[in-house]
């Protein structure tokens, strides 16, 4: 047996169970947490882990008196994640989680080498200056709700705050380049009316490219947009461009215009080289999918979650995104992404691992195939093949 600080008797068997331990040393911080979770969860709005990671370390920061959290303020993300876990376990709460995966071909391996050795031969062939993977990814305006913590045993967890979900995402052109190891300026689409009064008054913005559709989609007219915003931004360069068989990407008119600017072409403007990635192969060897998509996704999320976080819990009024507070959202974390490929050019080496770098010396083949075995033994990538179905994109 043990005694605790309040003079308690506590089993051995109570020390030694998960999240059991020594004695709690942070009192008032548990109590916090507890209290804090429990109000989101009795007014029928559960806080996601997000804003209750923020909540916790705001609420840290603001301790008066010599600070007892020094390890969780200034220490690694990974130690107050596993502290605020032990705290939901010990108080019978626990965190949600949806995933969903699409699917590749069975004889992935062999479609990845052959359509990448194609890729690299023909920007090698047509002397490409500019290397550009661009895949869209779809952004809500409230990533929020798949994950909510909860009392433990509770069969049904949902929100009665609401959310101004008129607008509902937006679809971001996210367009890697090699030699510069970036992300490209991205074109952002919103749903709305083409050409109306809410795309004049995004017209002179300068730091994206943001349009209107009918819906938040690609579609072909959207890929002209784009093409045409790749063009002005490498005036007099060759560029070598590269994304999937979306059906808007390599539709007729798409493929026309192409054609039309490559043929007008003069010294001081750009040409367009086209390559596709055959469908299922692009998380094996889609640069944005493989290297970025992710870590994009949950920057925009953590600013999401740090702007929630400072709101109000607010029954029956809504909660509001706007489309300004997105773009920075957006802008924001693809900045904080080239900063870092300023200190490592992560983005370059993605290149080389998806087998994209044209100018591919032994270095380059021997990591993309490094990649393709590690994929080999990933079971993740197995229960793709085997249970799961694509998703189809929409036109």
């Amino acid at each position: 047996m043990a005694i605790s600080d309040e003079s308690i008797f506590i089993s051995n068997k109570t020390l030694r169970r998960p999240g059991g331990g020594r004695p709690n040393k942070y009192k008032e911080l548990e109590h916090f947490i507890v209290e804090t979770v429990r109000r989101y969860w009795e007014s029928g709005a559960p806080i996601s882990p997000e804003q209750l990671h923020h909540k916790v370390l705001k609420h840290i920061d603001s301790v008066s008196e010599e600070n007892p959290y020094e390890d969780f303020l200034h220490g690694k993300r990974s130690t107050l994640n596993r502290y605020v876990q032990r705290v939901l376990a010990r108080n019978r709460f626990s965190i949600r989680k949806i995933s969903i995966s699409q699917s590749v071909p069975v004889d992935w391996r062999s479609k990845a080498e052959e359509n990448t050795a194609r890729i690299r031969a023909t920007f090698l062939k047509e002397d490409v200056d500019v290397v550009i993977n661009a895949d869209e990814t779809f952004l809500l305006f409230h990533p929020f709700g798949q994950r909510l913590i909860a009392p433990t045993g509770v069969k049904r967890v949902g929100s009665v705050v609401q959310v101004d979900n008129e607008k509902w995402g937006a679809t971001v052109m996210i367009a890697c380049e090699y030699r510069t190891s970036c992300i490209l300026p991205p074109m952002i689409i919103f749903t709305g009316v083409y050409g109306a009064k809410l795309m004049k008054h995004w017209a002179d913005f300068d730091r994206a490219k943001v349009i209107f559709n009918e819906s938040h989609w690609m579609t072909s007219n959207a890929a002209i947009i784009y093409i045409s915003f790749l063009l002005n931004m490498f005036k007099g360069k060759k560029i070598g461009l590269i994304w999937d068989k979306h059906t808007s990407h390599y539709s007729n008119e798409v493929l026309e215009f192409i054609k039309k600017c490559n043929e007008e072409a003069t010294s001081s403007t750009s040409t367009i080289v086209l390559e596709m990635v055959d469908e299922g192969l692009t998380p094996i060897i889609q640069v944005p999918d493989v290297a970025v998509n992710k870590i994009f996704k949950a920057g925009v999320k953590k600013r999401y979650h740090q702007y929630r976080s400072t709101l109000p819990v607010t029954i029956g009024k809504k909660i509001t995104v706007s489309r300004e507070q997105l773009v920075d959202f957006v802008l924001d974390t693809i900045d904080e992404i080239n900063q870092d490929n300023n200190d490592y050019p992560h983005i370059t080496n993605a290149f080389k691992r998806c087998g994209l770098n044209p100018w591919s010396k032994s270095s380059s083949l021997q990591a993309f195939q490094q990649h393709l075995m590690q994929l080999e033994r990933n079971a993740i990538l197995q229960a793709m093949i085997n249970n799961q179905k694509a998703v189809p994109l929409i036109d």
